[in-house]
């Protein structure tokens, strides 16, 4: 499944991680987020595809057991996981 930005696996927030390409299942990059809401739905609708292989807009290809337990806990954790605290496109 091709998700470009709805989830990374590399946290784009995160200079280190983006360095050094640390996978890690992540919301969409907060600079360009502006419906946080919208987002969540996507992240759910994409979990609940259970896609065996993702290709996301930043990362290499994420598959098997890490992509389906780091979507189902960004899925349900998403708010606190991703959702900035604060910004411009934040409530």
């Amino acid at each position: 499944m091709i998700v470009g930005d709805a989830f990374v696996n590399v946290r784009q927030d995160s200079l280190y991680k983006v360095i050094t390409q640390e996978k890690e299942i992540a919301g969409p990059p907060r600079y360009l987020t502006t419906d946080w809401e919208i987002a969540k739905e996507s992240v759910r609708l994409l979990e609940s595809l259970k896609p065996t292989v993702a290709i996301t807009g930043h990362g290499y290809p994420i598959e098997g057991k890490e992509l389906e337990m780091g979507l189902a806990k960004l899925a349900k954790e998403f708010d606190s996981l991703a959702k900035p605290d604060h910004g411009k496109y934040v409530e």
